[in-house]
């Protein structure tokens, strides 16, 4: 702007020999008037300057504002979070501290469980124990007393067949087919078997110790002495020796046109 004056300044005084005063006055005029334009169009910039430096200072103090806020809010966060942090640590203790006493409380019922059933387990044992005794008691009380009973069966038995006439007596030996308080079902090398009625004064033995027909195994091996009744033709033993197998004999095939052995005629 200094620059376009001093030109004016120059044309001015190069004109002013050549031009008239009235000339002179005019363009001094002019140049007053563009000099007044210039100020206004430097003063309407100055402005729109000054108002771009008070919007840009409002946007810095708004940033700010938020930053600050910001700050604030990020700090306040952080204080919750530090206090979430300290509550969660603490009920993180508080939930160890009841798993480490339910753990003792669960290791001593534990303990307490084994002492209980090792303490049942003992008077199980020792229950069993005088359970076995007393069953073994008994039944040497209960075999006695079966002795004495089939002894004095046999003895009366006895003393009955030597009063009656005497019948003729036979003997039989084989295995059995089937055994009961009534009757012993006997097959001899796989003929025809023999059904042996039993009663009371019937003597039976099953390895050599006193015993009913009841006890009899299936396949075990006998001999028996039987006579047959007058009245009903039916064997009635008098006396069964029978030794016991570990299996059931097998019995022999039968042949053609005899019943097979084990099945009642």
């Amino acid at each position: 702007m200094s620059t376009t004056a001093c030109q004016e300044g120059d044309r001015s005084r190069q004109t002013s020999t050549d031009n008239s005063p009235e000339q002179q006055v005019a363009q001094a005029q002019a140049q007053s008037e563009k000099a007044f334009d210039d100020a206004r169009d430097a003063q309407k910039t100055a402005s729109r300057e000054q108002r771009e430096a008070a919007r840009a200072q409002e946007d810095v103090q708004h940033k700010q504002q938020e930053l600050q806020e910001a700050q604030a809010k990020a700090q306040k966060e952080a204080q919750e979070a530090q206090a979430s942090q300290q509550q969660a640590q603490a009920r993180t203790q508080q939930a160890q501290s009841v798993a480490q006493q339910a753990q003792a409380s669960a290791l001593a019922a534990q303990r307490q469980s084994q002492q209980n059933l090792a303490t049942q387990q003992q008077a199980s044992n020792e229950t069993a124990a005088a359970n076995e005794r007393i069953a073994n008691q008994n039944t040497s009380q209960q075999q006695a007393a079966n002795a004495n009973a089939n002894a004095a069966t046999q003895q009366a038995a006895i003393a009955q067949d030597s009063q009656a006439a005497p019948a003729r007596e036979q003997q039989i030996s084989g295995d059995v087919l089937s055994a009961s308080a009534q009757e012993v079902l006997v097959s001899q090398r796989g003929e025809p078997e023999l059904r042996l009625k039993v009663g009371p004064r019937t003597q039976v033995q099953v390895d050599g110790r006193a015993a009913s027909a009841s006890d009899i195994q299936e396949g075990a091996q006998v001999r028996a002495s039987y006579r047959t009744d007058e009245s009903t033709g039916e064997p009635q033993a008098l006396r069964i020796d029978a030794t016991s197998r570990a299996q059931p004999a097998t019995p022999a095939p039968a042949e053609s046109g005899e019943s097979s052995p084990g099945v009642p005629r």
